[in-house]
């Protein structure tokens, strides 16, 4: 689900899994730019899935083009399910926690690290994918909000097309919600 937040644009707030560590070095340019390169891509392959079948707002396609795109997207989803339930039985991945991620940063409940610290996040956005968006973020959540199991942190060098594939995800998200508010009230 999405929502706006106090002037930092679409927040998508979800049950997600995240993981973190604590690190104690500055991630150089060099080795940013190489998890920008790789969450580019993973984020790229997200908004393929979600986007789904081709043509499907516009006629773009014959109908039965589109019939068969509709019964290859099946196909391939429940192929991507079956491969990911066997993947998650094999990895340590952490329980669900209710977060919201932003184009600055992620927060959520649970086991959080402590006000100021740096840290590597994993954040699995992507339901059915085992794969997560990796980057670093520095912890801004108040001495209060650590002791109340709550985190606050903002990403530290997740930028360029990187950025922009999670603005798109995050919009996305925004855009099915308001499409879900809308038919629950019957407009």
């Amino acid at each position: 689900m999405a929502d706006s937040d106090s002037g930092n644009g679409l927040v998508y707030s979800d049950n997600i899994a995240v993981a973190w560590k604590p690190v104690d070095y500055a991630p150089d340019a060099t080795h940013l730019a190489m998890v920008n390169a790789s969450n580019e891509s993973f984020l790229r392959a997200v908004s393929a899935i979600g986007d789904g079948v081709p043509g499907k707002d516009g006629g773009e396609t014959p109908a039965a083009m589109s019939q068969e795109f509709a019964r290859l997207d099946l196909k391939l989803n429940l192929v991507l399910d079956l491969v990911s339930s066997l993947i998650y039985h094999e990895l340590d991945i952490p329980p669900v926690s209710a977060v919201k991620v932003s184009a600055t940063g992620v927060s959520w409940q649970g086991d959080v690290p402590a006000p100021g610290a740096r840290v590597f996040l994993q954040l699995y956005i992507q339901r059915g994918l085992p794969k997560p968006l990796c980057c670093y973020g520095e912890v801004i959540s108040t001495a209060e909000e650590y002791q109340a199991g709550e985190a606050r942190v903002r990403f530290v060098g997740l930028e360029g097309a990187a950025g922009v594939w999670l603005e798109k995800l995050i919009f996305r998200h925004h855009r099915r919600e308001v499409a879900f508010r809308r038919a629950s009230a019957g407009e």
